[in-house]
């Protein structure tokens, strides 16, 4: 880039900065408050989507050798040189690469950071599990972005120019739950100067204690007695909720938490295996063979000849074998399981529709449950 385009850029940004600190936001604070927000950090440092560099450059001032990564060679060129005038060239080193394919071995960095880029990615899913995986154990990753306040003000900033702040659909709240289900652990929110940042650390150790040692019987064990212990709390909690308000009411607070656990299952799935979120039909099919349930119950899929429609069915169903044993009615869990394979379906793919095959009370005597999915609209790849 020639000198004066690079200075062009140089007084946008400086700009820029004016008119964001009289409307109340301190860019240079807020990166600052980011690069410390994950506490004492080891290197080397990842930041990735770093703009105009003032994250990277907050955390080369505490010390730390940094990688920045960013796809917009005009934000890495005046980086750079923001970087070089601030006399830390040397800390900082400026790759233009996409984040969803970072050229470094697993377990490569310290810490990994980002911030005001969540908003800007139509998908999320391949950037953070890249973060995760260049991470290395005991890491700590910060992810940050603006809070509702923050977004207000510079979409209010951007108004006022005649253009429009761009917000996609990936969000802090996805975000968080993606990276527990990587793996990461959760290590608090810090909030201030219109950020949000999430602090994770990624397990310094494999197994725990009495699992290190384990072969495979006894892993397959101990997940079998994991998954039985799962459906054993789940059927307890709705006996409580029954005994105290009623089938009617156990059933209605039994379709609200699916509402909400069958997403989270199936995110912490896709990301913990690697599966592509919006992966079609072929991903859900994938996703379901890794549930809890999967442990628990026969249950097998089947395509249509054209590929165009997946087929689930559970063959047989703890609950309803052991309600049957009982000589009780069956478990009429249609209402909740439309919720629970609608949502999980959702969060694999979002153009994914189910219907309803049979499930009881419906059509007894016909085991279990089958589910029918497919793609919304025409030429969807499965």
């Amino acid at each position: 880039m020639d000198r004066d385009a690079l200075e062009k850029l140089r007084r946008h940004f400086e700009e820029r900065n004016e008119i964001f600190m009289r409307s109340g936001f301190d860019r240079l604070a807020a990166a600052r408050l980011v690069a410390e927000a994950g506490g004492a950090l080891r290197g080397p440092a990842l930041d990735v989507g770093t703009g105009k560099g003032t994250l990277a450059m907050a955390l080369a001032r505490r010390g730390l050798d940094v990688v920045s990564v960013d796809v917009n060679a005009e934000d890495q060129a005046l980086a750079a040189l923001l970087a070089r005038e601030a006399g830390l060239e040397d800390r900082v080193t400026f790759l233009l690469r996409d984040a969803a394919s970072l050229p470094f071995p697993d377990g490569h960095f310290g810490a990994c950071a980002m911030m005001d880029v969540l908003h800007h990615l139509d998908r999320g899913a391949p950037v953070l599990a890249e973060m995760a995986r260049v991470l290395g154990p005991g890491g700590t990753m910060v992810v940050a972005d603006f809070t509702p306040a923050g977004f207000d003000l510079v979409g209010r900033v951007h108004s006022a120019e005649g253009g429009v702040h761009p917000v996609g659909p990936v969000t802090s709240a996805w975000t968080d739950g993606f990276l527990e289900g990587l793996g990461l652990e959760p290590a608090g929110v810090v909030e201030g100067e219109l950020q949000r940042a999430a602090v994770f650390r990624k397990p310094s150790t494999g197994l725990p204690g009495a699992f290190a040692g384990m072969d495979r019987r006894g892993m397959a064990r101990a997940l079998a007695a994991f998954a039985r212990s799962w459906l054993a709390h789940d059927g307890c909690w709705f006996l409580a909720a029954e005994e105290s308000s009623g089938m009617e009411a156990a059933i209605a607070l039994d379709g609200r938490s699916w509402e909400r656990f069958a997403p989270l299952e199936a995110r912490r799935i896709l990301g913990t295996f690697g599966i592509p979120e919006g992966g079609g039909l072929g991903a859900l099919e994938r996703a379901l063979g890794l549930r809890m349930y999967a442990v628990l119950n026969a249950q097998r899929t089947e395509w249509s000849p054209s590929r165009d429609r997946l087929r689930f069915t559970m063959e047989s169903c703890r609950v309803q074998e052991a309600r049957r044993r009982r000589g009780l009615p069956d478990f009429p869990c249609r209402p909740v399981g439309e919720i629970e394979f609608a949502g999980f379906a959702q969060a694999v793919d979002s153009r994914i529709r189910v219907e309803c095959l049979h499930c009881p009370p419906d059509s007894p005597g016909q085991g279990g449950c089958a589910w029918e999915f497919s793609l919304q609209g025409e030429g969807d790849d499965a």
